[in-house]
């Protein structure tokens, strides 16, 4: 019993395992529980800011906790649409590339929120998503975001194709704050580039 213990305790301080418990419980609620949707609708993770999301001052979620929410978020949206499908069909991989984030408000500690996460747009290596925090009681956009998510092994247009319910979907217009956010990375990529 001692040893089963100490392997439980050496698992949950070497390894996140509440994360993967969770992302375990996401993909089989997104799979079997709730409706397929569109690959450009949008899909809502609700979820509640506990003690283990808090900052040093111990009342709002800490920066980093967004970005992992965001994760989840991104999981049940590839499930939902049937992306995590086709991209193994193609032995493809998504990768984040690139992410931007504003913080309008915090999110309290106890505080429900909803989740959104959509894709907005794709070019030829890259999907975009849009990720917004909204509070339940208020319905107020609490923090938004945009994601690069880099699409290794095939083209995004391909994978979209696969479980779009149009034969070949063209991406949504980009708004113009996207555009010139894709144009930062674009040029640090390159200014980048010159200092190797």
């Amino acid at each position: 019993m001692v040893e089963l213990s100490t392997v439980a305790i050496a698992l949950l301080v070497s390894v996140d395992l509440g994360y993967f418990i969770k992302v375990a419980i996401c993909t089989i609620g997104s799979r079997f529980f709730w409706s397929r949707i569109s690959p450009l609708h949008p899909s809502s993770f609700y979820g509640i800011c506990t003690v283990r999301d808090v900052d040093f001052l111990l009342n709002h979620i800490n920066n980093a906790r967004y970005l992992r929410a965001m994760d989840f978020g991104r999981v049940d949206h590839f499930v939902r649409t049937g992306l995590y499908r086709s991209m193994k069909s193609y032995s493809a991989t998504f990768l984040v590339a690139a992410s931007t984030i504003r913080y309008r408000k915090p999110v309290y500690l106890f505080m429900p929120y909803k989740l959104q996460s959509q894709i907005v747009y794709w070019d030829d290596k890259s999907i975009y998503y849009r990720q917004d925090f909204f509070t339940i009681h208020d319905n107020f956009l609490r923090t938004t975001a945009y994601v690069k998510m880099a699409v290794v092994g095939c083209s995004p247009e391909k994978i979209i194709s696969a479980v779009s319910d149009t034969p070949l979907p063209t991406p949504p217009q980009a708004s113009s704050d996207l555009l010139l956010w894709i144009q930062y990375n674009a040029e640090n990529s390159d200014s980048l580039k010159k200092l190797q």
